[in-house]
């Protein structure tokens, strides 16, 4: 079955680029590059086919979003079961989700990620039914550490976010314990 991949890099500077693969092999091996905790640590991102050859700073991207019908699994952090795209419809009901993942034994919050390009991301993510507000913590503060935050598009691919590009990452629910030690403030507004 032939999977065609397209691949959208979207900038800092609020620019879309697509690329596209129809080669079923490269497009395989694309998507295994693409998915590497290691994807942003070069100066630049090289695309290349037959026709032309890409550079793009690396320090410029912020979100890449690969779709295809066959993504490869995600090499999420310790501790995380799941990241997932999602769209207004999972925010109505986020409390039925949360009660599901808990019979399971999982833990499920939605993250919303803003980055320098005015680019935004909601995810519901899924780790281990955290045994302590200590390792609550850490497996949020583990993620926004990452060299690249892989997650699961919900057309169908993969997206990799650049940590380094986040201007604002919002939780729901609140991490226990992080009012303890940040500012006491209720996220009302933002405007770009």
């Amino acid at each position: 079955m032939h999977q065609e991949l397209t691949i959208d890099i979207c900038t800092e500077d609020g620019a879309r680029t697509r690329f596209v693969q129809t080669n079923d092999v490269s497009a395989q091996g694309t998507l295994r590059k693409l998915v590497s905790p290691r994807l942003f640590a070069p100066p630049l991102l090289t695309l290349a086919s037959e026709h032309s050859t890409s550079a793009i700073p690396t320090r410029t991207i912020d979100v890449i979003l690969a779709h295809t019908a066959s993504p490869p699994p995600l090499p999420l952090p310790s501790g995380w079961v799941d990241a997932v795209e999602i769209n207004d419809e999972v925010l109505i009901h986020f409390g039925a989700l949360q009660a599901s993942a808990a019979e399971e034994g999982k833990h499920a919050m939605l993250a919303e990620v803003h980055t320098l390009g005015d680019w935004m991301i909601r995810l519901k993510l899924e780790t281990i039914l955290p045994a302590s507000v200590q390792e609550e913590r850490h497996l949020w503060n583990h993620f926004l550490e990452l060299p690249a935050i892989p997650f699961r598009l919900k057309a169908g691919g993969v997206g990799v976010i650049n940590p380094a590009n986040i201007v604002r990452a919002t939780v729901c629910p609140p991490v226990d314990g992080a009012a303890d030690a940040a500012l006491s403030a209720d996220l009302q507004l933002s405007i770009r």
